[in-house]
């Protein structure tokens, strides 16, 4: 018979349960071949004694390895590696490639839907607004998948009937925005999404109709403008100054053309993080009330505010049913969990629902029962702390690191929210050569003139800075400069 021989560490410190501990290592041992299909594990008696542990915990760390399908127990015989353990979501064959044809390739920064370049093993990917998924929750997220499986099977594997969403989780979701927008909602005002593209195709549907004249930021998020060009939108682009969105150029269009929808990223403004003050909001609330026209906020960095109260958001201060705001969860837990919403008045939500419900029906209880576990016990609120301290000093250092490295033709402002970086490029000539040269090198990130409204160049570039350690960092900050002594010098 197979000796097991496996050295595990316990880290009586770590925020992560013994448990879970043992059952990582006995995974990492499955991954790396030193335990290999059919194995026999220690009985969780013996284990315990070797670990200085209660069985309980050994015994709940098998059960977590079963249920995940690394090993199968068979009674009076005892706990063995499985024949066929979980997938393993490793680097993308050659056939799987092939398969995939161009959804993988590079394309252009001029098309509609620009696809960045992949990064080699060691490379790094900048990409603006990315969070890091090695610090995800993901033994939390587990073990509320769990329960929500266990306790409630019948409901969550049941259609959800309110295509809405979830009461429960929307009444969470309305008390984070309190917290930390200070928008005031009822569940009744809020329909839950998947993710950020699915909400901006629901505002397609419930917000202007195929020719509705619709107003956006220039330079502004590019999904949104491509979304909403994709849907038939009149697009009327509006220039960005120091404070968002230029009212005096937006009231002169106005005067002009009858506008359906005004689309802002107000505080911070996306990508140039321009603050719009106070005197702005209340101009450019009483102008959408004038001129009869509706406003669509885009959130895109919830939860990663460095001040002491964050900006409140321009929906806080609608007090006639003007604005539309919508955000997404997915850069405080995961890009893959697909969680969005879109707030606004009740009668127009419910409307947007209805949509909704044609798109996604049966729904995804079971994603959102869990979710709402993770609410319920307090890990979605632990979870922001530690990652927005995290973001606070990746920001810092990316910071820095592009001053120290880049500092002779680059410049950048600290931002006070977010999860991305607007740098300003001194030689543009080059800028276009440098980028495609620092993918190359395995560094990605994403060119300004992305977020220009007819992709005109423009002299800054987005990058992320919260997917990476210091060092990761400072390595790939070292290799754009060698990549700017090759093309721009």
């Amino acid at each position: 018979m197979a000796t097991w021989d496996l050295p595990i560490d316990l880290d009586r410190n770590s925020e992560a349960t013994l448990y879970l501990q043992i059952a990582a290592a006995v995974q990492e041992g499955i991954r790396k071949g030193r335990l290999r299909p059919g194995d026999p594990l220690p009985g969780t008696r013996a284990l315990a004694e070797q670990l200085g542990v209660n069985r309980n915990t050994t015994l709940a760390a098998y059960r977590e390895l079963a249920a995940e399908g690394w090993v199968d127990t068979e009674p009076d015989s005892g706990t063995f590696v499985s024949e066929h353990p979980p997938m393993d979501l490793g680097p993308t064959s050659t056939v799987a490639a092939a398969d995939s044809g161009s959804w993988t390739s590079p394309s252009p920064s001029t098309e509609p839907f620009f696809q960045p370049p992949a990064v080699e093993r060691g490379g790094f990917q900048l990409l603006p607004d990315m969070p890091d998924v090695r610090l995800a929750p993901t033994a939390a997220i587990h073990r509320a998948y769990g329960r929500a499986l266990r306790l409630q099977q019948q409901q969550a594997l049941q259609p959800g009937w309110d295509p809405r969403g979830l009461l429960h989780l929307r009444a969470s979701l309305c008390q984070l925005l309190r917290e930390l927008r200070g928008i005031a909602l009822e569940p009744g005002n809020l329909v839950l999404t998947r993710g950020i593209m699915d909400t901006l195709h629901l505002c397609t549907l419930g917000l202007f109709a195929p020719g509705d004249a619709v107003v956006v930021e220039n330079p502004g998020p590019f999904r949104l403008v491509e979304s909403f060009r994709n849907a038939g939108a009149r697009l009327m682009p509006v220039a960005v100054d120091g404070e968002g969105m230029s009212l005096d150029a937006l009231e002169a269009l106005m005067d002009r053309e009858p506008v359906k929808l005004i689309c802002v990223t107000a505080n911070p403004q996306y990508p140039t993080h321009a603050f719009m003050g106070p005197e702005r909001r209340k101009r450019l609330l009483a102008l959408a009330k004038a001129k009869g026209a509706r406003i669509l906020e885009a959130d895109l960095s919830l939860g990663f505010h460095r001040e002491a109260r964050p900006s409140l958001a321009l929906a806080s201060e609608d007090e006639e049913g003007l604005v539309f705001y919508l955000a997404t969860l997915e850069q405080i837990l995961a890009p893959g969990l697909q969680v969005g919403f879109i707030a606004g008045p009740a009668p127009d939500v419910k409307a947007m629902a209805k949509h909704h419900q044609l798109i996604e029906w049966p729904g995804n209880l079971f994603q959102e029962a869990s979710l709402e576990e993770l609410f319920r016990d307090g890990e979605i609120a632990r979870h922001l702390r530690r990652i927005r301290k995290v973001a606070d000093e990746r920001r810092t250092t990316m910071v820095d690191r592009i001053q120290l490295h880049l500092g002779a033709f680059a410049s950048v402002e600290d931002p006070h929210e977010g999860l991305s970086l607007w740098v300003q490029i001194r030689k543009p000539e080059a800028l276009d050569a440098w980028v495609d040269r620092c993918a190359a090198k395995g560094v990605v990130f994403y060119p300004g003139r992305l977020y220009a409204f007819n992709r005109e160049p423009l002299p800054f570039v987005c990058m992320g800075f919260a997917a990476h350690t210091v060092e990761e960092q400072n390595a790939a900050c070292e290799r754009m400069a060698e990549a700017w002594r090759e093309v721009g010098s």
